[in-house]
């Protein structure tokens, strides 16, 4: 049995009893400091702000977003197996060609696409645990266990800025478990605001989810349209009956609504299920301004050990042209408010292991789309050194001594500012904004 898989085995079997620590869990746990928090209602207002996060459980190798390291491998003969002649090939700004760099540099050259590719994510500890890791990025306090999307609602709810009648403000799709983790938060989130889960069609020609529709049991009879009759009879739609109701029903109509209606022209979503998840998440954000977050975890397969290579390639090379599809729809709607984050837990090795895989590292890219009306287009962001731990074992890359870095919590603290919350390090345990020294992220 390999080391990874019996350490893997272990822990299991000990969690099993009862004996292992949680791990994902701060030593600690502290409720939401939401006394403490400054909301700016005219930026609020102003910036209507919607966000796609998406999460790439496992972590994406950086050398997707960054191959600015691949000739010095090569030459200096640095990893365990040699990168191949073909199928690597580096883009005039650093992507992988193959690797989905084709879309990155694509958009990236497209002047009228919003864009910024951070290069130099990392924790300062440098931990390489999964579980670590995504707490950072998707909860974004070192000890308060409530996922961002639901920190925001809470706040939201808190000044008054959704209600029931908001329809959906929190959406997920594929996965997204940990962003709605409110475990910690030390309130209770009103029903209403807890996340809508919409099923995703996996391949092209099948129709979005909708399970909030009616359903007869039998032929001419639907249980949901008689309890409502009887609501109605009652006189009082404010009871909690004929609310819940029908905000179900609002919620089914707008899915009915929005899976039939045609795209812009010229946007076509490729017909892989990355693409039906990002057609579907763009087709309730333009079409539903009441909708703040969509969180989406679009397949738990970024951790390649193994097989490295191939999977990579197909899976980057899915997701980029993917969000390419995203940004022309959002062009074509003319959405400026809409914005969405690409990051998972961490990068990983440039080595190439004995299984064609890759290991994992610290550092990663962070990619950041959309957002013109808030966001500044950075392009490319921080540069790297390639680090030699061990030749031919660990080759990472890391920030270059003077260039701009963050750590990942300031993510969160960056999501947050775009909503108002004018103070956001008080969700993040002190972590601020994302600022780069040269020219500022975020506008206001």
């Amino acid at each position: 049995m390999r080391r990874r898989e019996f350490i893997k085995t272990t822990l299991s079997m000990m969690a099993a009893v009862g004996l292992a620590p949680d791990l994902l869990r701060a030593a600690e746990l502290t409720s939401l400091p939401l006394g403490d928090v400054s909301l700016d209602k005219s930026i609020y207002d102003k910036n209507e702000t919607q966000t796609l996060l998406i999460f790439l459980v496992g972590g994406m190798s950086d050398f997707v977003g960054n191959a600015t390291h691949l000739e010095q491998i090569r030459i200096e003969d640095l990893s365990y197996k040699p990168y191949p002649d073909t199928g690597f090939t580096v883009t005039q700004d650093g992507f992988w060609q193959e690797g989905g760099g084709a879309d990155l540099q694509s958009m990236l050259d497209d002047k009228t696409i919003q864009t910024t590719y951070f290069r130099t994510a990392m924790a300062k500890d440098e931990s390489r645990s999964h579980g670590l890791n995504q707490r950072r990025f998707m909860h974004g306090h070192p000890t308060v266990e409530s996922g961002m999307p639901i920190t925001l609602m809470h706040v939201l709810n808190r000044y008054n800025l959704v209600d029931e009648n908001t329809l959906m403000p929190y959406v997920r799709l594929a996965g997204g478990l940990q962003f709605y983790d409110d475990r910690g938060a030390g309130y209770t989130l009103p029903g209403h605001l807890r996340p809508v889960t919409i099923e995703v069609p996996s391949q092209a020609g099948g129709e979005m989810g909708n399970p909030y529709e009616r359903v007869s049991i039998w032929d001419d009879v639907n249980l949901e349209d008689g309890i409502e009759m009887l609501s109605y009879e009652q006189n009082d739609l404010n009871d909690p009956i004929s609310s819940a109701l029908q905000r179900r029903k609002s919620i089914s109509d707008f899915i009915d609504r929005i899976r039939g209606e045609a795209l812009p022209p010229g946007v076509e979503y490729p017909t892989h299920r990355t693409g039906r998840i990002l057609e579907t998440a763009m087709r309730i954000l333009v079409a539903n301004p009441d909708t703040k977050v969509i969180s989406t975890e679009p397949g738990n397969r970024w951790d390649d050990h193994s097989n490295a290579l191939t999977a990579h390639r197909e899976h980057a090379t899915e997701l980029f042209e993917a969000i390419s599809a995203a940004m022309k729809h959002m062009k074509a709607a003319g959405k400026d408010n809409i914005n969405i984050v690409v990051y998972g837990d961490f990068g990983r090795n440039y080595n190439i292991n004995s299984s064609d895989g890759w290991d994992h590292g610290n550092n990663q890219v962070v990619y950041w789309f959309g957002g013109e009306r808030y966001l500044n287009s950075l392009g490319v962001v921080g540069e790297t050194d390639l680090y030699v731990w061990l030749r031919k074992a660990r080759l990472f890359s890391r920030p270059k001594e003077a260039t701009f870095e963050f750590e990942p919590y300031s993510v969160a603290s960056t999501f947050y500012r775009l909503y108002g919350i004018t103070n956001p390090e008080v969700l993040t345990g002190g972590y601020g904004v994302i600022a780069p020294p040269q020219q500022s992220f975020l506008k206001v």
